[in-house]
C-alpha cells in the first residue's frame, strides 16, 4: 500500500510559519512536523495524506495508541497559529482541517490557510531535518532550533526577551522568572541544538538595569558528523561549486546527491566519491560555497522586507550616522541615526522633518545600492 509518510527526513517552512505565535506539547509539535515531510515543494494544492497508526511511530520512533493520537488531535485543534504578515496584516488559523482514523489508518489535510507558508512559499524559507528535530527533548527547543536556523548564514540572532517569550508563548511562571525561563527554555535549546542538529550555538544575554532585556544566540555550522555534513550538501548546496581540485576542476553536487565535476559534468565512482566526501569535511571550513560574501547574504535578507530593513537599522546602527541627506526646505545638511527603540533622528539636534518619508527613501537607496552599511563583526 502506497504511503504519505515515506522515508523523507526534510521540512520545508515560510519565515512566517517559523516566527508565527503558537504554543504546542512535545508530542504536538512532533505530529505536525512529521507530517510536514509528507509535503512536496512540487506540489500545488494540499491534498489528503494517508498514512497507518504503525507507520507513524515507526517513523518517529514511538509507540502511540490510536487513543493516545485521537488527544493529540484534539489538543492541536484548540492551539491555532497566529502569524503577523506586516504590520498591517495578521492570520490566525488551525494546522489541520481534518483528521479521522479507520481501523489503523489514518487521513488528513493541513488547512487551506498554510497553503502560502508551505506551498506556495514565493522567498524565504527554511529547510530542516525531522531527525535532529524530534531528538530534541524540548518543545522550545525544536522551535528556537528553527528560529535560529532562519539567520545560520548570518552567524546570529538576538531577541528582545519579551519577544521571544511571547513567540513561544511561554506560561506566566516563565515570565516573571527569568532564571527558570534561563534554565528550561533558553539553555536547554542550547544544549540540544549543539548536540543533535546541523548548527552550533551559543548563548549571550544583554542586561539593562540589571534586568536581562535581550538574548543572542551566535551561530556556526555544526559539521561533526560526516553524514550530517554530506545531507546538509545535498539538501542545500545542489550544482554550486563545492571546491576547485589541485588541478583547478570545479566539483559539485548534484541534484541525485552524487558529487561531480562540472567543467566536464563527468561523474565519479563510488569508492572516489567517498574519499572526496571525507575530504571535503575535513577541510569543510576551506569551501568555496561556504566563502560566500557574508555582507551579500544578511543584504538579502534585511532588504526582503521594509520591517526586516528597520529591525537591522534599530539593532546594527543606534547612534551611528546612517547617511547624509539634505533638507529641502533649509538645504541643512540631515545627519540620519537611529535610536536603539527605532526612531530616526537627525543627530544634529534639529527635528527631522516627514520621518515616513525618510524611511522610504533610505529603504530607495539600500536596494538600489546607494546606501552603504557596513557592520563591525
Amino acid at each position: 500500500m502506497d504511503t504519505d509518510l515515506t522515508n523523507r527526513n526534510y521540512l520545508r517552512l515560510s519565515h512566517f510559519i517559523v516566527n508565527g505565535k503558537y504554543s504546542l506539547t512535545i508530542t504536538e509539535i512532533n505530529v505536525i512536523l512529521t507530517l510536514l515531510t509528507a509535503v512536496k515543494k512540487e506540489d500545488k494544492e494540499f491534498k489528503d495524506y494517508s498514512f497507518t497508526l504503525a507507520e507513524f511511530n515507526e517513523k518517529t520512533k514511538k509507540n502511540m495508541t490510536s487513543t493516545d493520537f485521537k488527544k493529540v488531535v484534539i489538543s492541536m485543534a484548540s492551539k491555532p497559529i497566529s502569524i503577523d504578515v506586516s504590520n498591517k496584516k495578521w492570520e490566525v488559523f488551525n494546522w489541520f482541517s481534518y483528521f479521522n482514523y479507520d481501523n489503523g489508518m489514518i487521513n488528513c489535510r493541513f488547512d487551506k490557510a498554510l497553503k502560502p507558508y508551505l506551498l506556495t512559499i514565493a522567498k524565504r524559507f527554511i529547510i530542516s531535518e525531522l531527525k535532529a528535530l524530534l531528538a530534541m527533548r524540548s518543545s522550545y527547543s525544536k522551535r528556537i532550533y528553527l528560529l535560529l536556523k532562519e539567520y545560520s548564514k548570518i552567524g546570529k540572532r538576538t531577541f528582545k526577551v519579551e519577544e521571544l517569550q511571547e513567540i513561544l508563548e511561554v506560561p506566566n511562571s516563565h515570565k516573571t522568572h527569568y532564571n527558570k525561563f534561563k534554565t528550561s527554555v533558553l539553555k536547554k535549546a542550547e544544549t540540544d541544538i549543539n548536540k543533535f542538529s546541523d548548527i552550533e550555538v551559543k548563548l549571550f544575554e544583554k542586561k539593562r538595569l540589571r534586568k536581562i532585556v535581550e538574548v543572542t544566540y551566535t551561530i556556526k555550522k555544526n559539521h561533526t558528523d560526516l553524514k550530517a555534513f554530506i545531507s546538509y550538501i545535498r539538501e542545500l548546496y545542489v550544482n554550486e561549486v563545492l571546491i576547485f581540485t589541485k588541478e583547478n576542476r570545479p566539483l559539485k553536487c548534484s541534484e541525485k546527491g552524487l558529487l561531480y565535476y562540472s567543467d566536464t559534468n563527468e561523474s565519479i565512482n563510488k569508492k572516489d566519491a567517498q574519499k572526496l566526501w571525507e575530504y571535503l569535511h575535513e577541510n569543510r571550513e576551506n569551501l568555496y560555497v561556504f566563502k560566500k560574501s557574508h555582507q551579500e547574504m544578511e543584504r538579502t535578507l534585511y532588504l526582503a522586507s521594509i520591517e526586516n530593513f528597520r529591525l537591522y537599522l534599530k539593532e546594527n546602527f543606534a547612534h551611528k550616522e546612517i547617511v547624509k541627506l539634505k533638507s529641502k526646505e533649509s538645504n541643512q545638511p540631515i545627519q540620519v541615526s537611529i535610536f536603539p527603540n527605532g526612531n530616526l533622528y537627525n543627530m544634529s539636534g534639529e527635528p527631522l522633518p516627514q520621518i515616513d518619508e525618510v524611511w522610504r527613501v533610505l529603504y530607495r537607496l539600500a536596494k538600489s545600492g546607494g546606501l552603504v552599511l557596513e557592520v563591525e563583526v
